[in-house]
């Protein structure tokens, strides 16, 4: 049995920053996070292990209080500035980018037409900056209905979840662009992150050449699910694990070579993990 693993496979540089920066703030003294760092349970886990304190509300914080990579809507914002709290904001740059590019075309007539999955941290964050002006798609599908909320726009700008299908994101746009009246003006910006794209590219590829792929990671994990659809597409014999533990060895022990790719939020080593007790397994 052969194994591939992605080169670009598992953890960003922005999420393992933003780790270790919890990691540091915990040895100081008790912190808290509101809502998860990064979409990946043994993260969580461990970070609770080292004194990481996970909250759902700023109520529930009793001192120092981290931002995800995810980010938060205008309204916490605005919250934990009128409760003088004590915020260390580890919202990836990325999105903060977003945000501001978003504040910016709203406040000048745009209406913003958002592709990404609705109850997502980005979309939610997004609309609470944008107000009413804007609408939310996750697939092609949804276009006919779309185009008949915009019929009236005049400047519109087509964004994403840093996180969404690079191809899903090609296909609407091009659809949009073919539908949208002529004296529209229609802005598209391609937010999704580079990284993300160049991991969708090497999970199509490795893919097309193995017997059998994995892909690890969380399945709350946006960027980690659109790995698992894309090479879905290419190998149907093709797994989502969050670790080595979950393997479904049946699947796979006929196999000569086996692709493993991880998401944004996966820890290396639950790659190389699960790299290693397929090799023992062999």
């Amino acid at each position: 049995m052969k194994t591939i693993v992605g080169d670009s496979a598992g953890i960003c540089t922005i999420a393992q920053r933003v780790i270790n920066r919890a990691l540091e703030e915990a040895k100081k003294g008790p912190v808290f996070c509101l809502g998860e760092i990064v979409h990946n349970r043994n993260v969580t886990d461990s970070l609770k292990k080292n004194g990481v304190c996970f909250i759902n509300t700023l109520e529930e914080a009793k001192g120092k209080t981290i931002i995800g990579a995810h980010g938060v809507t205008k309204e916490i914002y605005e919250k934990a500035e009128k409760m003088n709290f004590d915020l260390i904001d580890l919202t990836c740059p990325m999105i903060l980018k977003i945000h501001k590019k978003v504040d910016e075309y709203s406040k000048n007539g745009f209406f913003i037409i958002i592709i990404g999955k609705a109850n997502h941290a980005e979309i939610l964050e997004i609309k609470s900056i944008v107000g009413k002006e804007c609408k939310n798609i996750e697939n092609k599908s949804e276009i006919p209905e779309l185009l008949k909320i915009i019929n009236d726009k005049k400047k519109i700008l087509l964004i994403s979840q840093t996180t969404y299908s690079s191809k899903k994101f090609d296909e609407i746009a091009e659809e949009l662009k073919r539908h949208i009246n002529s004296d529209t003006l229609l802005e598209i910006n391609k937010t999704i992150c580079p990284t993300t794209e160049i991991r969708q590219k090497e999970t199509i590829k490795i893919a097309k050449e193995v017997d059998a792929m994995i892909i690890v990671g969380d399945k709350k994990s946006s960027n980690t699910t659109e790995l698992y659809n894309t090479a879905c597409k290419y190998c149907k014999n093709t797994q989502f694990v969050c670790s080595a533990d979950e393997l479904n060895f049946s699947l796979i022990m006929d196999n000569s070579k086996i692709g493993i790719m991880g998401g944004a939020s996966t820890p290396k080593e639950d790659i190389l993990r699960v790299k290693k007790k397929l090799e023992e397994k062999s």
